[in-house]
């Protein structure tokens, strides 16, 4: 690619803006609250044993998620650019680790499409009669089954080693949803800004109905208790805080760039602490509303079947694609409702995604000042984000086999927690050391925006201590999910987990490199006049 003729200045006066603070606001929502709002909360809660989690959780929401949320969000807003471009302007030789969130994103983006072809697969079936995994849970006499998701759906092999066939529908399913994104993105986010109005709302309506006929069950209260009740033994468990820590940053989307991107989409003068502290609060407000509806619903199973809520055999999506299902089958004109809460996945899927291409597209759009050429033709930026969805396309389709969901699970165990600690290591030790920060919080001035007392704190002091934690625990906890698999995968998983920093690495060693040859040859040059 060839780099543009515009200067920085000329660049940022004519680059996309959202059209004003609630765009913005519903924007960040719909990117939040996907996925990891909606099944991943409540799975991890119940995973570790339902209030106990709620405990490190909210903890790490104050001391991380808000503050986080200020600066990625401030430094985008100041600066007029993304979080890759401003770390290469103001630190050559640093340049590699503003890509570190960027290719954590890529490493999402491939298998979130994928959570994305599940829901339309399942929104497919929701249009016939009966309900095809109603016909299994009456088959088995159970309260939910895993026959239709699994057996149907995945055609799931018996091991990640041992790939069969391509599973077409699923393929089908991931194409269409990736075309969908497309069309969304393709104007960037002057239009998604407008359509995540819709998508980042309507799962509110529908989670607060299902609660309303959740609580209406026998044994509900059960649930909500267990979600509730916190066993303080558990919190000496270190994975408990490992996976509210992955959760805080998967759901508030710190450290992937993103908000740094979106922020400078905003005017420099707009609104900061309030929308800070909104949006986190907001959007684990959804989590807990997804907790109370599936945990009033777990309590009914536990009671009405009589088994202890901790022996339930959930995992993973199960609770996105086995119980819910369940949940809305049972339902008065259950295909009405199953179709209503797939198509809100499903678009919940979508504010996620096209999130992720615009982070994508936005650092190449930035790194090239908004005019991006390949073989000397430049490109619109339809055809860049038409470009990233075809090589996303690409690289999913391995998802859309019998070893795919083996391969998400992969991915997300290598792809994500180290990677993610190690990132916003390097952030909150970047800016959050005195000097640069004294400058965020004067750039912030001029337009009139003050730093709360606590977000300082947290950005300065609380967040290093906390992180390092982190990322010791996260270290240890990977090593241990190692032992799952064979050699050659666990290799290939660390490279996965590594390649982030590597990457950082040889940019700066080839920065460097390129400095001394430049001091070498200006002493040269000065030896020769001498």
């Amino acid at each position: 690619m060839q780099s543009s003729i515009k200067s920085l200045e000329e660049y940022q006066q004519e680059r996309m803006k959202f059209t004003n603070s609630w765009t913005f606001m519903m924007t960040a929502l719909g990117f939040a609250a996907g996925f990891g709002s909606v099944w991943r909360f409540p799975y991890l809660v119940f995973k570790n044993g339902g209030g106990t989690f709620l405990i490190p959780y909210f903890l790490l929401v104050i001391i991380i998620a808000i503050p986080l949320f200020f600066l990625e969000v401030g430094l985008g807003q100041t600066k007029g650019m993304g979080f890759a471009h401003l770390i290469a302007t103001e630190k050559p030789k640093l340049a590699g680790f503003g890509f570190v969130g960027i290719i954590i994103a890529s490493y999402i983006s491939t298998y979130y499409n994928l959570i994305m072809a599940y829901s339309l697969r399942f929104l497919w079936d929701s249009f016939k009669y009966p309900l095809p995994w109603l016909e299994s849970i009456i088959d088995d006499e159970q309260p939910f089954s895993k026959k239709h998701f699994y057996e149907q759906i995945l055609q799931i092999s018996d091991s990640i080693t041992n790939i069969n066939e391509i599973i077409w529908s699923l393929l089908i399913a991931y194409m269409v949803s990736l075309t969908i994104v497309y069309m969304i993105i393709k104007e960037g986010v002057q239009t998604s800004g407008k359509i995540a109005i819709v998508t980042a709302t309507s799962p509110y309506i529908l989670l607060i109905i299902l609660l309303v006929r959740g609580l209406m069950l026998e044994g509900s209260s059960e649930g909500i208790y267990y979600l509730l009740k916190p066993d303080f033994i558990q919190l000496l468990n270190p994975s408990v805080w490992v996976d509210a820590a992955n959760q805080v940053i998967f759901q508030m989307n710190v450290g992937l760039a993103i908000l740094c991107l979106y922020g400078s989409y905003r005017n420099k003068d707009d609104n900061l602490p309030n929308f800070s502290y909104a949006i986190p609060i907001i959007t684990t407000l959804c989590g807990m509303l997804a907790a109370l509806v599936v945990f009033s619903y777990i309590g009914h199973i536990s009671v009405k079947f009589d088994i202890p809520i901790h022996q339930l055999p959930l995992s993973g999506p199960d609770l996105a694609f086995v119980l819910y299902p369940a949940i809305l089958a049972q339902m008065p004109i259950p295909n009405l409702w199953c179709i209503i809460f797939f198509l809100i996945l499903l678009l919940l899927g979508i504010d996620t995604q096209f999130g992720f291409v615009d982070l994508i597209a936005g650092t190449i759009e930035d790194a090239c000042l908004g005019e991006v050429y390949l073989f000397q033709f430049k490109l619109t930026i339809q055809q860049v984000r038409l470009g990233i969805c075809i090589l996303l396309g690409i690289l999913g389709s391995i998802y859309c086999t019998d070893i795919g969901f083996y391969l998400l699970e992969f991915v997300d165990l290598y792809g994500t927690t180290i990677s993610f600690m190690g990132g916003l290591l390097f952030e909150v030790f970047y800016f959050g050391n005195q000097q640069r920060f004294h400058l965020f919080k004067k750039d912030l001035e001029l337009n009139n925006i003050k730093i709360p007392k606590f977000i300082e704190f947290s950005i300065t002091k609380l967040c290093h201590i906390t992180i390092v934690v982190l990322l010791i625990i996260s270290i240890i906890q990977q090593i241990k999910g190692s032992l799952n698999y064979d050699s050659f995968f666990v290799v290939v998983g660390w490279f996965i987990s590594l390649l982030p920093f590597l990457s950082a690495l040889i940019i700066y060693l080839q920065k460097k490199n390129d400095k001394e040859e430049k001091n070498l040859d200006v002493e040269l040059n000065l030896l020769d006049k001498n």
